[in-house]
């Protein structure tokens, strides 16, 4: 009878993870976006990526007595308004146990480190982000390595230092976001994370746990599915221009499960781009009032992923960017190649998503001025 009831559970288990998917496609055939071919085909694909990570990030790395930090992003896989400047690393951790993440700095602008809620299962009290660090908060050596100790808030008082993170109760995995200016100068970080004590038992799959894990992938899927559709929608109330907050504001706001799993140290400004053939979008981005240690503006589709910037020029930051003569940034969004600095491919899309971050802003920042032009006015 007991081996029956676990088959019935797995056995439903598995139709919901079936029936996610579908819906997942009704969900995105039925939004309302600019209806080119390449948004329909990106549509289908963009299901099919994320029911992959689904599948990658529950089924099989899950498990923080045995913890991985992997690449849950990357040209293949994109999730909710990615930055092709950056390495995100995710690894599921337990709030009761204690982790050594190390390795070598690397070169890229900033490594940040977040510890946060399980943004699909909920949780008790706060949600999202619950602590925010980078690398260079911590001891390194000469040669950029590295230890950073996760330890159970309860245990800090005996062992806190300048080496440990504190893991507050709740607390269920570290994201790392490694964010380039210039990845072909600037050489990648290497981390891996262990769990500190006894290993654990040998792992037993069972029908049971299995079955948990496909529902929660089920959820995962028409989270994200819901959570793009809708952000996408609400962009149309920003048409060619850019606003925001900072990380930290979203977090502290507590307003929804997404932007509250913010990176605190960085600042988001998105909006919606729309241009007709011939005509072009400016935007003006002028440097803070203080340093900052990155600034980046990417492309994306209705999807909410980035275009393909191994084949075309659809993102920029303050590395890559050329200035003009005031010390400023001007970029131009456009189908046609204007000949000029700066250009950000289209690749024949007339409208999409846009969003620019800045990264450990210090004093008042400008906000990025908007303005769609004539083509032709450029001249040769």
């Amino acid at each position: 009878m007991m081996q029956a009831e676990n088959n019935d559970r797995i056995a439903r288990a598995f139709e919901k993870w079936l029936g996610a998917q579908k819906e997942a496609v009704e969900l995105m055939a039925a939004a309302k976006h600019p209806g080119t071919p390449q948004d329909w085909a990106e549509g289908y694909r963009w299901v099919t990526r994320i029911a992959s990570l689904a599948l990658d990030w529950i089924i099989e790395k899950e498990d923080p007595l045995r913890p991985v930090l992997f690449q849950c992003q990357d040209e293949y896989r994109k999730l909710i308004g990615d930055n092709p400047d950056v390495d995100y690393y995710f690894a599921s951790i337990d709030a009761n146990q204690r982790y050594r993440l190390s390795g070598t700095r690397g070169e890229a602008p900033y490594v940040g480190l977040t510890v946060g809620t399980d943004i699909f299962r909920g949780a008790e009290g706060a949600m999202g982000t619950l602590a925010q660090h980078h690398l260079d908060e911590f001891p390194m050596a000469e040669d950029g390595k590295f230890e950073v100790f996760l330890i159970p808030e309860s245990e800090m008082g005996d062992v806190a230092d300048r080496t440990c993170i504190v893991v507050k109760e709740h607390a269920t995995q570290l994201a790392v976001r490694e964010t380039f200016g210039d990845r072909s100068l600037e050489a990648p970080a290497q981390l891996q994370i262990e769990r500190i004590g006894d290993p654990p038992p040998n792992p037993r799959l069972l029908p049971d746990p299995l079955a948990e894990k496909l529902e929660v992938a089920a959820d995962f899927l028409l989270f994200v599915i819901r959570t793009c559709i809708l952000m996408y929608a609400g962009s149309a109330s920003q048409l060619n221009q850019l606003g925001g907050a900072a990380g930290r504001d979203h977090v502290e706001a507590q307003d929804d499960e997404v932007r509250t799993h913010s990176d605190a140290d960085m600042v988001y400004i998105g909006g919606r781009w729309r241009i007709e053939p011939g005509k072009a979008l400016s935007i003006r981005i002028r440097p803070p009032e203080g340093e900052f240690r990155y600034w980046g503006l990417v492309l994306l589709n209705p999807w909410l992923e980035s275009y393909d910037c191994r084949h075309i020029d659809a993102a920029t930051n303050h590395a890559l960017a050329a200035r003009e003569a005031d010390g400023s940034w001007r970029l131009i969004i456009s189908d046609e190649n204007p000949h000029r600095p700066n250009w950000l491919d289209t690749n024949g899309r007339h409208e999409g998503f846009m969003l620019l971050r800045w990264v450990h802003v210090a004093g008042k920042l400008p906000p990025a001025e908007c303005e769609l032009f004539e083509l032709a006015s450029l001249g040769n």
